[in-house]
């Protein structure tokens, strides 16, 4: 392979430097000597070319609505069983009312960027992230109770632009 297709594959590798390409914020040289390839002015030049040819970011304005959902828990774990329908089910396990969790929910305009984002923004915050999902318009994610207001500020936010 080419050092170019390798500094693609790299920057590929640390979706991190991606989005800094794409945001037009990367010192490259620095770069380069991060991704440790060979000759930095080299691979520099590499990601300079790399970074023209990707899609700049486009914020879009979403139709969301979002709420909080207190006490859901693992069922089998936190809680018996539950009636409810489960706030999130993935491979048969379930969070559903019932124990020490919160759950925010987001529904409309979502989808898995929509889900990245508002991850990134919650770890940015220090937010503990106990479950997420995203399933045709509804998001979820699961966050101890005393982190839902400020979970719920995030999510808010997270979700109102979104960068594609």
């Amino acid at each position: 392979m080419s050092l170019a297709a390798d500094a693609r594959d790299a920057v590929r590798d640390r979706p991190f430097l991606l989005d800094a390409l794409r945001a037009g914020v990367v010192n490259y040289a620095a770069a380069a000597a991060f991704l440790d390839l060979g000759d930095d002015e080299a691979v520099a030049a590499a990601l300079r070319r790399f970074a023209d040819d990707l899609p700049e970011f486009d914020p879009e304005s979403r139709d969301v609505t979002v709420t909080m959902r207190s006490g859901v828990g693992l069922v089998g774990e936190d809680i018996d069983e539950s009636d409810d329908d489960p706030v999130l089910s993935v491979a048969g396990v379930e969070l559903a009312s019932g124990g020490p969790l919160t759950a925010i929910i987001a529904e409309g305009e979502v989808d898995t960027t929509a889900l990245t984002t508002v991850l990134g923004r919650l770890d940015a915050e220090s937010v503990v992230v106990d479950a997420a999902g995203v399933a045709g318009d509804t998001l979820a994610v699961v966050v101890p109770r005393r982190q839902g207001a400020a979970a719920l500020q995030v999510v808010e936010s997270a979700v109102s632009t979104i960068y594609a």
